[in-house]
């Protein structure tokens, strides 16, 4: 009888394919890769072929490493990302590329889908949203208005599982999985939000089969796919899902009570219920997601491992190691002696759903070490995963045990604690790479080495151990958590939204509260399509390029490289570098080297690197971030300005300043870099006009806040410089930096810029990295060819009149 089971992991830049015995060993794994491309910002696009030769190399190099004989394997299962689109023919090939999981194209549809108010969105926080443009419905959505030709043509949009089980098996099916966790399915196909959206055929394109996971897909392997595999025809193959949550099965967790938490830099809690539940600060429930009769609820944590993390590196350096670090807090009685933290280092997806909040520490005294501030933060997040069980047992659902996997479980105090605040149970187990073995135990049960899921978990997931909760201890963190960190969020919240909440958009509406999205996100997400299909001028050509360029002092450094293409893919025209060496010019302050230049190169080959460096000696670094890679080089103005103050007549000082700057603007030219001159508050434009008259440089930006400090406002009146340099040259790139918003953007465009610097506003953007970026780029578009012209009209005459350029200032 055979006995081996393959389980296929199909993800965002390979499919991997594991072979593993009936009792949930594995033997070997083998991973083939595939390309992205990014046809236009916020797009991202995969060959279904790609999948099909990929799938064929791995599983027959992973048999192969097996040793084991092709007869011998029982069966297969495949899972894969979640809501990568596919629009196929009637014979199951593909009218174009497919849309990858991560494609935001659809922003302004996903806008559409989360106002139209159908019932279906109850899974969304009890309807209030938000509504991902990721996900299926705004994807279809999005064809059937941008490529109708292809929409009409598609005798079935589905998913990349179920193109694949089309060619492996010839049946075209879905995933109970995929449908009832992004398609809105939980309780069949959602025809009343199809019917608000004016898409009821969409019903009809779909697979019309949705199978349980496990269940047999057709008659097994065609023997075409056989042959590509170099598996037995007919061999069976059980249906898949999506890839976190069969990696939940391959940690066991599939009874009502069973809770995963995934951690890494943040946190994943899914969560089996014995009936239907939807509640505010969470998401879910999802029905029969994984097995009939049980639902599934989510939740999660934004900044976990990343805040260990960025203590660590950020503020020490990296010159303590974790074990020290461990044994320093575990010295710490619980409670920290007063220290209290909230873990928001990076907003909140639940239960608040807030990107505006930030960390805390509250309580410091000189008697702190940093073994309390560690502690601090290990027992914050553990409070945070306990705020989202309250807010899942508010809804009426409360877990039973907790099944860790992921970064923290290298720490025995960071369990310890979870377990002693939740008061829950936390199992490890034994096979690491949970979706594969997830697949396994699918293809188990439907070759029959076991006759249901529940069984096939019991033999093939073993739990290395289990850390229980000191009641002692839970009492007291119980008191903790409920007198102090439950407070935290309320009481900092006025601070973290000040500025936010009432702030005018460019429409002139409210902003958008909390996890809701309308009109204000489409009208945003259509500038930045607009924005991406051309329709505005370009450099040179009377209208300079709008221009968004996030800054990556905003984002997660624990996973700096995720966060880069998640901006880019937003539609994000480039990436913003600042580099401080520590002197006086950022405040002492020190942040990133060419070596992080050079590893978002690798990470993004395509990406405009748009480096800043508020360094005193630029000049010594122009060769090491050259080699690294980057696009522009901007550098200060005021070191060239300081290297003259023994200079007492102002106009020669600032000549001399600017003839050093443009012999250093010239060097970054030979390089291959644009040239780039930044300008801080208090220096006047004077200074830098020169380099401009004289083409020296590509670029002038205009800081509106000082370097190396955060949480400055806005300094409208460096305005008055940005107008200044406009008037003087109508067609330069010119650059604004700190404090930028879509309200702020449209300001600085008003004046006269057409490129601007967003931290924060994009990468913690409440209504989503894309529609952020698309508001922006709206606003630069509406303000801009006002200024533009303004400019064209003004140099005009003052060439009529026989004036220099140096007149129009």
């Amino acid at each position: 009888m055979a006995k081996y089971v393959i389980g296929v992991d199909g993800g965002t830049e390979s499919l991997r394919a594991g072979v593993f015995d009936a009792q949930g060993r594995p033997l070997a794994f083998a991973s083939s890769p595939y390309p992205t491309s990014y046809p236009h910002p916020s797009w991202a696009e995969q060959s279904p072929e790609d999948w099909w030769t990929a799938l064929g190399a791995a599983v027959r190099a992973a048999v192969a490493q097996a040793g084991v004989s092709p007869g011998d394997v029982a069966a297969m299962s495949v899972d894969t990302t979640c809501c990568t689109v596919v629009a196929l023919d009637a014979e199951g090939r593909p009218l174009r590329p497919a849309l990858l999981w991560m494609d935001m194209r659809s922003a302004r549809q996903a806008a559409q889908v989360a106002a139209c108010g159908a019932p279906e969105l109850r899974v969304n926080g009890g309807g209030g949203g938000p509504v991902s443009a990721e996900w299926m419905v705004p994807k279809a959505l999005w064809l059937k208005q941008e490529e109708p030709n292809t929409y009409i043509a598609a005798h079935w949009i589905c998913e990349y599982q179920d193109y694949l089980n089309y060619h492996l098996t010839g049946a075209m099916v879905a995933s109970v999985d995929n449908v009832a966790i992004r398609w809105h399915g939980s309780d069949g196909p959602p025809l009343e939000l199809l019917r608000r959206l004016g898409m009821e055929e969409l019903s009809g394109k779909w697979p019309q089969e949705v199978l349980q996971l496990g269940a047999r897909i057709g008659g097994g392997l065609t023997a075409r796919a056989a042959a590509h595999l170099g598996l037995p025809e007919g061999l069976p193959v059980a249906q898949g899902g999506a890839d976190a949550f069969i990696g939940v099965i391959g940690l066991g967790v599939i009874a009502p009570g069973d809770m995963a938490m995934l951690t890494g830099s943040s946190h994943l809690h899914i969560g089996m219920t014995d009936r239907p539940l939807s509640g505010k600060g969470m998401f879910g429930s999802y029905r029969g997601a994984v097995l009939p009769g049980v639902h599934v609820v989510e939740g999660g944590q934004t900044s976990t491992g990343s805040a260990v993390n960025w203590l660590r590196r950020g503020l020490m350096g990296g010159a303590v190691d974790y074990a020290d670090l461990n044994a320093e807090a575990e010295a710490v009685p619980p409670g920290c002696e007063g220290l209290v933290c909230l873990d928001h280092f990076q907003g909140n997806r639940t239960p608040h759903t807030d990107p505006l909040s930030r960390g805390a520490l509250v309580g410091l005294t000189l008697k702190h070490t940093r073994g309390h501030v560690f502690r601090g933060l290990v027992e914050a997040v553990a409070f945070g995963t306990e705020a989202v069980l309250e807010a899942m047992r508010g809804a009426g659902y409360s877990p039973t045990s907790l099944t860790i996997a992921g970064g923290a479980t290298k720490s025995e105090l960071w369990m310890q604690v979870h377990a002693d605040v939740s008061n829950l149970p936390l199992h490890l187990t034994e096979v690491p790479d949970a979706p594969a073995l997830g697949c396994a135990i699918l293809a188990a049960v439907a070759a029959g080495l076991h006759p249901d899921i529940p069984t096939a978990v019991k033999a093939m997931v073993r739990v290395s151990r289990t850390i229980t909760p000191d009641p002692q201890r839970h009492a007291v963190y119980r008191r903790l958590y409920q007198e102090r960190y439950s407070k935290l969020y309320p009481a900092l919240r006025p601070l973290f939204h000040a500025g936010h909440d009432h702030a005018p958009t460019p429409n002139g509406a409210p902003a958008v509260e909390e996890g809701a999205s309308g009109q204000w996100a489409a009208a945003a997400a259509e500038a930045g399509e607009a924005a991406r299909q051309g329709r505005q001028g370009e450099e040179g050509g009377g209208l300079p390029r709008a221009i968004v360029s996030p800054s990556i002092l905003a984002a997660d450094f624990a996973c700096l490289g995720d966060e880069v293409e998640r901006v880019l893919a937003a539609g994000a025209d480039w990436i913003h570098v600042d580099m401080f060496d520590g002197g006086a010019i950022a405040g002492g302050n020190f942040t990133i080297g060419p070596p992080v230049v050079a590893a978002l190169r690798k990470r993004a080959p395509g990406a405009f690197l748009d480096c800043h460096l508020a360094v005193q000696d630029p000049a010594k670094y122009v060769e090491a971030v050259a080699a690294a890679g980057a696009s522009s080089f901007t550098f200060q103005i005021e070191p060239f300005l300081d290297a003259h103050t023994a200079q007492p007549d102002a106009a020669k000082r600032c000549a001399a300043a600017a003839a050093g700057a443009a012999e250093l603007a010239a060097a970054i030219r030979a390089r291959g870099m644009r040239a780039a001159v930044a300008v801080a508050p208090a220096t006047g434009v004077e200074v830098v006009m020169p380099l401009a008259d004289a083409g020296a440089v590509d670029m002038v930006l205009f800081m509106t806040v000082n370097c190396g400090f955060g949480g400055q406002s806005f300094q409208a009146q460096v305005l008055d410089k940005v107008a200044a340099a406009r008037r003087a040259h109508p067609s330069l790139t010119i650059q604004v930096d700190g404090g930028i918003n879509a309200t702020t953007a449209a300001l600085a465009a008003a004046a006269g810029a057409n490129a601007v610097v967003a931290g924060t506003a994009v990468f913690l953007a409440p209504e989503g990295a894309a529609a952020a970026i698309g508001a922006i780029r709206g606003a630069l578009l509406e303000h801009l060819p006002r200024a533009t012209a303004a400019a064209h009209a003004h140099a005009t005459l003052a060439a009529v009149e026989g004036a220099g350029p140096a007149a129009v200032l």
